[in-house]
């Protein structure tokens, strides 16, 4: 199947085109991967493991970034809060 933008030869011998893949599975294959108790337990663990790796902030850098986040939200809110009232009374002032 050609795709977008790429052009395949008209005519391609049949040993140049790709194989598909196949993946073998044994008949005893009961790794984790194959029973839902097995994949949920990996997850856990994945999830577990790259939670330790994370590089965690300090309860300083914490709450001054939160002062930083509240000061301009407060910050933001009064300015639009100003043009609100600027702009609501000008209107009323154009319309009787």
């Amino acid at each position: 199947m050609a795709s977008i933008g790429r052009k395949e030869p008209a005519s391609s011998p049949p040993a140049a085109r790709e194989q598909p893949r196949t993946r073998t599975v044994s008949a005893v294959d009961t790794g984790p991967s194959r029973n839902p108790v097995g994949r949920l337990q990996t997850s856990v663990d994945n999830i577990l493991a790259e939670l330790r790796k994370v590089t965690w902030p300090t309860r300083e850098e914490t709450r001054n970034l939160t002062i930083v986040v509240l000061g301009i939200s407060i910050s933001l809110g009064l300015f639009l809060g100003g043009i609100d009232l600027i702009l609501s009374n000008v209107y009323r002032l154009l319309n009787p």
